[in-house]
């Protein structure tokens, strides 16, 4: 098997275990659970992942379960790509911050993981694809796909999935191949998912400015005068396309906080955050009241800021699953390094 590649399956323990070992393997993207009424049954799942250049793909097949991808997961598990699903066989019913999606063989979804779903599946298979974030929202000029599905009656979903099929069966390429597959998997995808994304009512020098006010934002959490107010005034916009650029969200304001939130998570759950006492990293993030922080954390983490001090993804008790994390864990080190603050050069 390559570096770059696992193959892991919860048929390698005994019945007793699987349970555990699918929650582990299922841990970087979300978090499962048994089906209503199967407690006793356990979870299984197998996957085979590998990665070719930003791009995993890998077939994954599964029992009946529940999956949730809540705001610690997606803290924890540092991935905030999109992930795609071509459904070969089973179900899928879900929620995607309140869009309801049905899924069934044939079908593709596509969900962001930089926010929350949940959904319950049923036993079957799919062949599964991870895609690097700034290509995909270039051409959909930043629309949102969160709860994408494209049925599988149409002659572009059918030509997508002949697509993933093939693309699956791809054999070992050298990393100058692994570069140009990359860029053209990533470019047909991305054009296939912008003739079915939701009409944006902004042009596209709207998505360009949204990423310059997003870095600006990410850049700028610790600073007590980021504001609604200082982004009118840095990038020369009126307050009501300011609103109206972030309103799916529920405006620029709570863009901020709750990227603030997200950053004192982070910073509560590394293991030397004792160092400071919660209010001064509620204080470092822009809350001047510890009351106010409390309450806020909890209603967007369901867990206080004291449960959350040095949370950490549970350990491995197989060493076998360690390698879930590493490939994972590789692959949003590589995004991560790779990722620029800038919009492409031909975006102006």
């Amino acid at each position: 098997m390559a570096a770059d590649e696992i193959s892991l399956s919860t048929d390698m323990v005994e019945p007793s275990l699987r349970t555990d070992m699918c929650r582990e393997i299922s841990r970087p993207f979300f978090e499962a659970t048994p089906y209503p009424g199967e407690a006793r049954t356990p979870l299984e799942v197998s996957i085979r992942s590998r990665a070719i250049g930003a791009l995993l793909i890998g077939p994954t097949t599964f029992s009946q379960q529940q999956y949730r991808r809540d705001r610690r997961t997606i803290l924890q598990g540092g991935l905030d790509q999109y992930f795609l699903q071509l459904f070969v066989s089973g179900a899928l019913e879900g929620d995607c911050n309140g869009r309801a999606i049905s899924v069934e063989p044939g079908d593709i979804c596509v969900f962001d993981l930089a926010h929350p779903f949940e959904t319950q599946v049923r036993t079957g298979s799919t062949l599964s694809m991870v895609l690097p974030r700034a290509l995909i929202d270039k051409a959909t000029n930043g629309r949102n796909l969160h709860g994408l599905v494209l049925k599988a009656d149409t002659p572009l979903t059918r030509f997508l999935a002949d697509f993933i099929v093939t693309f699956s069966k791809l054999t070992d390429q050298d990393s100058a191949d692994a570069l140009a597959i990359e860029e053209a998997v990533t470019t047909l995808v991305a054009t296939s998912l912008a003739q079915h994304a939701p009409t944006s009512h902004d042009p596209a020098l709207a998505h360009i400015l949204r990423h310059r006010l997003l870095n600006f934002i990410d850049a700028n959490l610790s600073d007590p005068e980021l504001s609604p107010a200082l982004l009118m005034q840095r990038f020369q916009v009126s307050r009501a396309h300011l609103y109206r650029m972030f309103a799916t969200e529920g405006g620029v304001a709570t863009i901020i906080r709750e990227k603030r939130l997200d950053a004192a998570f982070r910073e509560l759950s590394l293991p030397g955050s004792r160092v400071q006492s919660i209010s001064e990293i509620a204080h470092t993030f822009g809350f001047s009241s510890s009351t106010q922080f409390h309450r806020a954390f909890r209603a967007r983490f369901a867990v206080t800021p004291n449960q959350a001090r040095g949370q950490l993804p549970s350990g491995q008790s197989d060493p076998r699953l360690a390698s879930v994390q590493n490939h994972f864990g590789a692959y949003a080190r590589h995004l991560v390094v790779g990722r620029s603050d800038k919009p492409p050069a031909d975006e102006g």
